[in-house]
């Protein structure tokens, strides 16, 4: 009779609790997110290949097989990031609504996609932020990566609506940095800190940012060139039907 602990393995079959090897990408992959979670939390140079080598459970070797350096490492992951928060979609997305020169309607999204990217990826945006203050060469890839071709897209948005009378003269570049900074500080301030001071839905505080900014950024003197919203997001134009 045959031992009642031996197990019968047919052949061919892989052997019971043998580990699968990876595939180059998913190593690399692994890599890219053991090496995410470290930098979020002690920074890029407080975190050292050895230390995501143990978080990977792989030797420091296979680490530089794949990034020869740290800085590969970190622009290995921008372009994750690019890819996983949809920066193409949401890029196209814009490009549409610039395309009907909707003021309102740009920054509401502008805002709304803020708020989505810093409350689903906490790790990521603190990453950015102690880039941006432990280094300017990481600080310009990630903008390079991340932030360039937006600022363009809305800059030569800016440039064509002040040369079309609707918004106030000015530098392009600094009414940009308008309407991405509150919703910026909002979410740093609501996801990164915690502190939840508003209670509002998205959908409202992207319509109270949009009619604050607009005040601002408007000539003086033209009427609204976009539908008022209100600050549940419905428009004053849909409230008269």
């Amino acid at each position: 009779m045959p031992d009642s602990m031996t197990m019968s393995v047919p052949a061919g079959a892989p052997l019971p609790f043998a580990r699968r090897r990876m595939s180059g990408d998913e190593r690399r992959q692994q890599l890219i997110e053991a090496a995410l979670h470290l930098f979020a939390t002690n920074g890029f140079r407080g975190t050292t290949t050895k230390a995501i080598a143990q978080a990977a459970g792989v030797s420091e070797g296979i680490i530089f097989r794949y990034f020869p350096t740290k800085e590969d490492l970190y622009t290995a992951i921008l372009n994750h990031k690019a890819r996983q928060q949809g920066i193409d979609r949401m890029l196209e997305t814009l490009r549409g609504t610039v395309a009907e020169q909707d003021d309102e309607a740009v920054i509401v999204q502008l805002a709304l996609k803020t708020f989505e990217v810093f409350r689903r990826d906490a790790d990521f945006q603190r990453l950015m932020l102690r880039a941006a203050l432990e280094s300017q060469d990481l600080a310009q890839v990630a903008q390079r990566t991340l932030g360039l071709p937006l600022f363009d897209l809305l800059r030569d948005y800016v440039k064509k609506r002040q040369a079309a009378g609707a918004l106030r003269a000015g530098d392009p570049a600094l009414l940009v940095f308008a309407m991405v900074a509150l919703p910026t500080y909002f979410s740093i301030v609501s996801h990164l800190f915690g502190l939840e001071m508003v209670k509002l839905s998205d959908r409202e505080a992207a319509a109270t940012f949009a009619r604050l900014m607009l005040d601002g950024l408007r000539k003086p003197g033209r009427a609204t060139a976009s539908r008022a919203t209100g600050a549940n997001g419905t428009s004053a134009r849909r409230k008269k039907r």
